[in-house]
Order: C-alpha cells, then sequence, then structure tokens
C-alpha cells in the first residue's frame, strides 16, 4: 500500500488521508501526534459497527504523554466503507485483506516515527484483529494491549459453522443482526446499547453517531471471517505464532457480556498467554460493561494503559 497525499491542516472527515490497497480499496486513517518528542507509536484497531474517530479523545490523551496514535476505518466502517461497502470487505481476501490493512498502517507508522517502539490495541472486534495481526505480523512489536476482548469463546464455532453455511448459500452480503443479544443482561434497559457503558451519555452518542450501530451492520461474510478467526487467533496453533517475549495487555469489565461472565473467556485467554510463556497484565474493572474507555472509570482505565505503556517504552 502507499499513502495519498497528506493535508497541511488537521483533515475534516471527507479529507482524512487514506491507504491505497492493491484492489482499489481506499483505507482512511486518523493519527493523533505528540507535540514534543515521541515515545512510541501506537495503533488502535476499532470494533464491529463504529469507526476510527470514536478514539479522539483516547488519541488525544495519549499523546498528550508522547505517543503516536493511528487508527484507521476498518474494510466495511466509517469512511473506509465508501470504498467498501457498508459490512463488506471490498475487493480483497476476506479477513486476510483487513490483516494486510493493519500491517500497512503500521509500517506507515513506523516510516513516520523511525527508531521508537511499535505497539498495538485493538478493541472488541479490533482485539480480534490486533490478535491475529500479532500472530501474522508481530515481529518487532513492543506489546499487544486487548480491550473488551472476546477471549476463549469456543461456543462462537458453532456460530461461524452456521455464517459460512448462510454465505454458501447466498447470504454473504446480507446485514446481519451481531449486536443485539448482548443487551440481554440489560433488560428492561434504557436502549438497545445498553450494554455498551454505564455512562447514558457515551450509550447516546453512540446511537447518534451516523457511523455506528445499526446503521452499519456486519455482513454474513464479514462476520464469518471475524468470527472464524475469533475461533482459531486464541488456539494454541495461533498463539503459537506470537513472538516469544511479547507483553500482553487485557482490559474489560466484569459486566461486558462480550468477554463471558465476570469476564470468564478474558481470563481464560490470559492463562493461555501466561501458558504460552508471554508476560500478561489483566485488569477487570468492577461493575464496567463492554466500552471500557467510554465508562465512567475511563479516567483510572486509561491510567492503567499509559502506566504499562510507559513500562514498554522506559529507557
Amino acid at each position: 500500500m502507499t499513502s495519498s497525499p497528506d493535508p497541511a491542516a488537521p483533515p475534516t472527515p471527507s479529507e482524512l488521508p487514506a491507504l491505497q490497497g492493491g484492489d482499489g480499496t481506499r483505507v482512511r486513517y486518523r493519527r493523533w501526534l505528540p507535540t514534543g518528542d515521541v515515545r512510541a507509536t501506537l495503533q488502535v484497531v476499532h470494533g464491529a459497527s463504529e469507526h476510527s474517530g470514536r478514539y479522539e479523545r483516547l488519541g488525544t490523551a495519549l499523546a498528550g504523554r508522547g505517543y503516536a496514535v493511528y487508527a484507521m476505518d476498518l474494510r466495511g466502517h466509517g469512511h473506509t466503507a465508501e470504498s467498501t461497502g457498508v459490512g463488506r470487505f471490498g475487493g480483497g481476501a476476506g479477513v486476510q485483506s483487513v490483516l494486510d490493512d493493519v500491517l500497512a498502517l503500521q509500517l506507515l507508522a513506523h516510516d513516520e516515527q523511525p527508531g521508537v517502539p511499535r505497539l498495538l490495541l485493538g478493541h472488541s472486534m479490533g482485539s480480534i484483529i490486533a490478535l491475529v495481526s500479532a500472530e501474522r505480523d508481530g515481529a518487532g512489536l513492543a506489546g499487544l494491549a486487548l480491550s473488551g476482548p472476546v477471549g476463549v469463546a469456543p461456543q462462537l464455532a458453532d456460530q461461524v459453522t452456521g455464517l459460512e453455511a448462510a454465505v454458501a448459500a447466498g447470504m454473504g452480503d446480507q446485514a446481519l443482526d451481531a449486536l443485539g443479544a448482548f443487551n440481554v443482561p440489560f433488560e428492561p434497559a434504557r436502549t438497545p446499547f445498553d450494554w455498551l457503558s454505564r455512562d447514558e451519555a457515551e450509550v447516546d452518542a453512540y446511537i447518534a453517531d451516523p457511523l455506528a450501530g445499526d446503521e452499519v451492520p456486519l455482513t454474513y461474510a464479514y462476520a464469518a471471517g471475524v468470527f472464524g478467526a475469533a475461533v482459531t487467533g486464541p488456539g494454541t496453533e495461533g498463539l503459537a505464532q506470537l513472538p516469544d517475549g511479547l507483553p500482553v495487555l487485557l482490559l474489560s469489565g466484569s459486566r461486558d457480556p462480550v468477554g463471558g461472565e465476570d469476564s470468564g473467556q478474558v481470563t481464560a485467554l490470559a492463562d493461555r498467554l501466561t501458558g504460552r510463556g508471554l508476560p500478561v497484565e489483566q485488569h477487570v474493572y468492577p461493575d464496567a460493561r463492554h466500552e471500557v474507555f467510554n465508562e465512567t472509570n475511563r479516567d483510572d482505565v486509561v491510567a492503567d494503559l499509559l502506566t504499562w505503556l510507559d513500562a514498554r517504552t522506559a529507557g
């Protein structure tokens, strides 16, 4: 991939810089840069049915501490969907094309900020992508952080089989409701997205965002590809591909339905990573829900992230 020319002024959404893929996809991205020295680069991979712009507050906070933060709108999402179609991979090779995009943005960040450590952070669906990216292309990473991760979820295997059958039957480009069931533990609920956060203002902002929520569903083909990676990524063969000694940070809420009851699926992933011989730090925030960076205790979460990042970049 090559980068398009970068505008001199901070871009408006329609002017976001883009990575140009070999399949013609224009992958839009944002960056938050320090005003002084750069300690490290951190790439953020967002979740399903959202976009990189939702990480403005986090990116700004981290840039204020010396981190150059890069985040793309994944294929099928945000302004990249103008090139691929909503909830679709576009002309690329499924999940592998997304991993190619992640690597391309890492290389761009490395070229723009040479000689500093590289770190990767994935949230929710982005945690699936970040994990398998680290397995495929993780050489040289100084650390991997996963927020609101799925963890070890063997029950997804049957769902993936069903999704693949639907794709084979010609439903690949049809929209799928992949998020609706997560709100069940919070019924009767104020909104269909109470599972995201205890902060009502954050939930309302998500609902009001035209590039998030029900307006940007995944397709059956997209879900089959990503959830398939959620099954294989935490497996023994997948984890064996992670670089030796790679530090991993796991952040989740105890009431996040994505990570299982009391983050049980996340703890299972922590155990597997520890068994793989990797240094793992896990934080489970009591009563917090899925989007820990948008939760009522978000300042504590960001502080924990920064402490971990600083330790990875010290010296």
